[in-house]
């Protein structure tokens, strides 16, 4: 007919609008349709759009030892929920899907070891080469990082508002920080510093935030800026109770979060959550949380210790539970979220919106088996939310 518009005939602006609301799956397989596409949907403008408008679909963890990780969808009732196609699928890489295994989220001989913006940061020791390796598990890329020897403890940092180049940080001899470059393929100059700094670091894993790499050392953060390559330390927050501890960092909705709570409170499953805004030193109270109710609507978390000082092994109950992931939605949802935690056996989730408690995933390690590796937690560096995305690796 006269007068109608072919699609072919629209402004790339338009067509660009029109891909950007559908699913991120359905937008990797329109860039197999034509080249127009694939360079309209690769362009950086387009990447940073369609993943300011998503928050976690869901999160990674890894088993005790290291050798599995799982991926957890959140339920799509859950405040912060996104449907957006099928669970990530890693098992185009070779030897990450177990003989006989039934297709999955979960994947063998992989370990997720960082999550940032859509990528993954891999260690997959039976791959060949065996290695580090990013990661698009969306568009199905996978590139070997290149570990020099003496490097160890890698971290992933990728600002996609900054630039589409992610990078890696590292530790290395005398805990001297090196910093390799998507853009270079190449490792840069060590960074020399202060080992004082990090006398008393809680966990090599850090979280990305604010252009900057941030661990827990001791009883303060210690904050890395890739930009300069400096340290300085983030100030905790104050007027806490006596015996405050930190238990959790992490980062959503571009803020630096913290939990924390003091040995009483652990006990009886209250915790306080903190939040540093993008660009911010200050803290804010976010959420005080009681989670005392879990042991009445799973009285399993009744959990055996083991007293070795006496010679029959006393069981002693006691209440664990291990906040691990928080994650806040985007647009009205930014305003409430859902905390992830584990009890012994159970990994559970609490929506911040209307405060339901439910069991999203069941943790397979034995009682005998977290006895020996002294675990009777999920600690929160076992897990990685996960937010899909088309950023190239």
């Amino acid at each position: 007919m006269a007068g109608r518009t072919r699609f072919s005939d629209l402004h790339d602006d338009l067509v660009a609008a029109v891909l950007a609301r559908l699913p991120l799956r359905q937008v990797a397989r329109a860039r197999l349709v034509c080249r127009r596409w694939r360079a309209l949907t690769a362009d950086h403008s387009f990447l940073r759009i369609t993943a300011s408008r998503r928050t976690a679909a869901g999160f990674f963890v890894n088993d005790h030892l290291s050798v599995r990780a799982d991926y957890v969808p959140f339920p799509l009732d859950c405040s912060t929920a996104t449907v957006d196609g099928p669970s990530p699928d890693l098992s185009f890489i070779p030897s990450a899907a177990l003989p006989g295994d039934p297709p999955r989220g979960g994947i063998g001989d992989v370990h997720v070891s960082g999550s940032c913006n859509g990528l993954l940061l891999l260690w997959c020791p039976i791959h060949r080469p065996a290695g580090h390796y990013a990661c698009n598990p969306l568009t199905r890329e996978l590139v070997r990082i290149p570990v020099v020897e003496g490097l160890h403890s890698l971290n992933l940092a990728f600002d996609p508002s900054v630039s589409p180049h992610y990078r890696v940080v590292a530790f290395g001899h005398m805990s001297d920080i090196h910093v390799y470059s998507s853009e270079t393929r190449c490792w840069g100059a060590a960074v020399h510093h202060d080992r004082s700094l990090f006398s008393g670091l809680r966990s090599v894993h850090g979280v990305f935030w604010n252009g900057s790499m941030v661990w827990t050392v001791g009883h303060s953060l210690v904050q890395f800026v890739l930009e300069g390559g400096h340290l300085k330390t983030i100030p905790m927050p104050p007027k806490r109770k006596e015996g405050w501890f930190c238990a959790y960092i992490g980062v959503s909705a571009r803020h630096l979060q913290m939990i924390g709570y003091t040995k009483e409170e652990k006990l009886t499953a209250c915790f306080e959550i903190l939040e540093m805004q993008h660009g911010r030193s200050e803290w804010s109270l976010l959420y005080r949380v009681d989670l005392g109710r879990v042991k009445e609507l799973h009285p399993e978390i009744e959990w055996p210790t083991w007293d070795t000082r006496s010679e029959e092994h006393k069981v002693i109950g006691y209440l664990a539970l291990s906040p691990v992931c928080l994650v806040r939605g985007t647009g009205e949802a930014g305003k409430h979220g859902v905390l992830i935690f584990s009890i012994p056996g159970k990994i559970m989730l609490y929506d911040m919106k209307d405060q339901r408690i439910s069991v999203v995933g069941e943790v397979r390690s034995s009682v005998r088996e977290l006895h020996s590796l002294c675990h009777f937690e999920h600690p929160w560096y076992y897990f990685y939310a996960y937010s899909p995305s088309l950023f190239t690796v």
